[in-house]
């Protein structure tokens, strides 16, 4: 195993040692009067232990501050701490709008030329996992369906850079996409059930 880096030199070495020092920062950064050790573990998603453990490194580089004592005793993040406010709280910024932001830029790039677009599958569900593409139902009138799917084409190359997600878009004539919702197609159900709408313009009014 190689030589543990120093703290001053690489200090994201340490504050990211591992995923629970991760979801502990997490928890505690919207909380200024800060919270018990099983209340930030309720939060972070993971158990006692792994929090205790996660809370005493953090502490230990100053990032996480405890007040008061015994039963009593409260963690917070150390706000005052120079990472905290130059690191942490910009890159939890930037998470917080990230998926909001990534699906603005798909209304923006393909609303011109389609009709409705639609994410549906994991990204929809919020079960997606890195390497997971995003599927995207577009819908659009007979005459554009061409020119449509050059520009998600286009556009999807672009977004995999900026974002290092891959589109896979489906992309259907109004007349195809009520076509298949009548004759029962379940992949039309499953979007209308769980898919999340980019556009003004619904699926669903659309199809019905």
């Amino acid at each position: 195993m190689g030589r543990q880096k120093a703290f001053i030199s690489y200090p994201l070495d340490w504050v990211f040692a591992a995923p629970s020092q991760l979801a502990v920062l997490r928890a505690l950064k919207d909380s200024s009067e800060g919270m018990s050790g099983r209340a930030a573990a309720r939060a972070a998603g993971i158990n006692h232990q792994a929090c205790k453990q996660a809370l005493d490194r953090l502490e230990a580089i100053g990032l996480v501050i405890r007040q008061g004592s015994g039963h009593t005793q409260l963690l917070r993040l150390n706000f005052g701490h120079q990472l905290v406010k130059e690191a942490l709280l910009p890159l939890f910024a930037a998470e917080s709008v990230f998926r909001a932001r990534l699906r603005a830029d798909i209304a923006r790039g393909l609303g011109g030329n389609a009709g409705s677009a639609t994410i549906f599958g994991s990204s929809a569900r919020g079960e997606d996992r890195p390497g997971s593409d995003i599927d995207l139902l577009l819908v659009t009138d007979r005459r554009g369906k061409a020119a449509l799917a050059d520009k998600a084409a286009e556009f999807g190359r672009g977004f995999a850079r900026k974002y290092g997600i891959r589109l896979s878009p489906i992309i259907y004539t109004a007349g195809e996409a009520k076509a298949r919702y009548e004759a029962g197609d379940p992949l039309i159900a499953n979007i209308l059930e769980h898919g999340v709408d980019l556009l003004e313009k619904k699926l669903r009014e659309i199809l019905l």
